[in-house]
């Protein structure tokens, strides 16, 4: 067929679709946002072997800083949350930012880290809640709150791809559970 021909073909068929009483609506792929970031890797491994990465994919680079992002644990899943640790620097959206127990002897944790830090909360167990918190208000969790069940004993627990915003309910569905001292993917999300 000559281009021409194809072309005529193409216009007609555009000026009949378009003059429908009852036209489709033309699916657009749109990018969505999470609304906030979230938690995105636990690993809980053999002595000091502990990190977390939260996730950016809010469609903008956050300050963490300004924005007043901290974490902080909830000790064997019992009482008050503690031990606030206020988060510096920014996440670029579709990035991680990654904090890790400074005395980890696994050196892809340390080579990873945004925020290395000694004590508590980088000092958690596997029955400890973790909760990410923007200006004093939880907006993610790891663990069960008010609950002493080990929910992330000796494992590396990363969420998802699935999963595209926080929760202030610890659901086991939303993570994949790897073994111990896990670290093939922390750093990227």
């Amino acid at each position: 067929m000559e281009p021409t021909k194809i072309l005529k073909t193409l216009i007609i068929l555009l000026v009949i679709g378009c003059s429908s009483d009852n036209p489709e609506p033309i699916p657009v792929d749109v990018e969505t946002f999470s609304e906030e970031l979230f938690f995105s890797e636990y690993i809980e491994g053999s002595s000091f072997n502990k990190a977390l990465e939260i996730v950016n994919l809010t469609g903008a680079s956050i300050n963490l800083e300004t924005e007043g992002y901290s974490i902080k644990k909830q000790t064997n899943g019992n009482g008050n949350w503690i031990s606030d640790l206020p988060l510096s620097g920014s996440i670029p959206n579709n990035n991680v930012y990654v904090i890790a127990n400074e005395n980890s002897g696994i050196s892809e944790i340390i080579q990873q880290s945004d925020l290395l830090k000694t004590g508590a909360p980088m000092d958690f167990n596997g029955n400890d809640p973790i909760g990410l918190f923007k200006n004093g208000v939880l907006i993610d969790v790891i663990g069960f709150k008010d609950s002493p069940e080990n929910y992330g004993l000796d494992v590396t627990l990363r969420r998802n791809k699935t999963v595209t915003q926080p929760n202030i309910i610890f659901e086991m569905d939303e993570w994949e559970v790897l073994e111990m001292d896990h670290t093939d993917d922390l750093g990227k999300h």
